[in-house]
């Protein structure tokens, strides 16, 4: 019996032996296999990637209105008014002017029918002229007289164009077309002509100003078309203005959006935005994201060599362009690297490709 037992055993103990033989070589084949990947070639293209940026509101037309004159206020919009271009902001009481003038023009007729008067004289003495010396003493002070009058007319006519001009400064008029947006005197105030009486923003007209990175600014092009986002929104505007001169604290420079004519409908004044800005393209290296590896040592794509093994390859990322990377490094047009199943693989392994993108 006890033979029988150990025959047994030795019988089990040799099949556990040739299962362990055998699982061995299935997983040494399996480690000979080489991977299967999917892999593209590494092109050189124009990239135009975009820059994310923080933006404001602002209206393209927004002023203080001042007096103009020195008078007492006697009527001013409101704020919330709406006012036409050319139309009254605010009326002075301008009576004193109004009479001013009747008497200016009263003295201008005075002065005028002297003047005429002395010409008359003038051409009546030159009739009689050498007839006697009495006349001849007579014609040179009578046309001293009319040219003291012709002056005296001048001055008068003058001053009648000077408060012209004082009375129609007594409607302070909108330089454009707008809301009142701060009333900052009322009326019955008297006030000096530098005087700020209001403030007006043009609600029609918007545009977004936002900062940039400077390093950015030798790409930055206007006529570009840009997004701009609020919250769901999606408003395209297009690059009015770049303003050449960086902030020293933020090292940032100033780009200003031209909102189209529909969008007071849809943003104001004063809100922040974000705003996605387009780059003038740039011919770089590119590979799509998924072939690019972030480990903790670095960024890296496994670029396959003719030897169908992966290579890993250390690289750069400078920007983005869609599904594609602009990347800095060893590498070459033309260049295979792997795509999918890239993550998985080791320096120096072996792979099969799968197929290509």
């Amino acid at each position: 019996m006890n033979a029988s037992q150990n025959i047994e055993r030795a019988i089990k103990l040799l099949f556990v032996l040739l299962l362990f033989v055998c699982v061995g070589d299935s997983y040494a084949q399996d480690e000979n296999q080489p991977t299967p990947i999917t892999v593209t070639e590494v092109e050189a293209t124009n990239v135009a990637p975009t820059v994310p940026a923080a933006g404001t509101v602002f209206s393209r037309h927004e002023s203080q209105i001042t007096a103009g004159m020195a008078g007492r206020i006697a009527w001013l919009a409101e704020p919330g008014d709406y006012v036409e271009a050319g139309t009254p902001v605010a009326i002075f009481d301008c009576e004193m002017l109004g009479l001013q003038r009747e008497r200016q023009v009263a003295e201008a007729e005075r002065a005028k029918i002297n003047f005429e008067r002395l010409v008359s004289e003038v051409e009546r003495l030159e009739s009689v002229r050498g007839s006697n010396v009495i006349a001849e003493i007579q014609l040179d002070r009578t046309a001293a007289d009319r040219d003291l009058a012709g002056s005296d007319l001048r001055i008068a006519e003058i001053a009648i164009r000077e408060t012209d001009s004082q009375l129609s400064r007594c409607s302070v008029r909108a330089p454009f077309s707008g809301v009142v947006t701060q009333a900052l005197r009322n009326a019955g105030e008297d006030v000096e002509r530098s005087t700020s009486l209001a403030a007006m923003t043009d609600t029609e007209n918007l545009e977004v100003r936002a900062a940039v990175p400077i390093r950015y600014l030798p790409r930055m092009r206007t006529g570009g078309t840009a997004e701009v986002r609020l919250n769901e929104l999606r408003i395209e505007a297009r690059i009015r203005k770049v303003v050449p001169a960086a902030n020293s604290q933020s090292q940032t420079f100033e780009v200003r959006l031209e909102l189209p004519s529909d969008a007071p409908r849809l943003v104001a004044a004063g809100q922040l935005v974000s705003v996605n800005l387009p780059l003038s393209p740039n011919l770089a290296l590119t590979v799509p994201r998924d072939s690019v590896l972030l480990r903790e040592s670095g960024t890296f794509v496994m670029r396959i060599n003719d030897d169908a093994k992966a290579e890993l390859i250390a690289v750069e990322v400078s920007e983005a362009s869609g599904d594609y990377l602009a990347v800095r490094g060893a590498l070459q047009p033309g260049d295979r690297v792997a795509v999918r199943g890239a993550e998985s693989l080791d320096d120096g392994e072996l792979v099969a490709v799968s197929s290509e993108t």
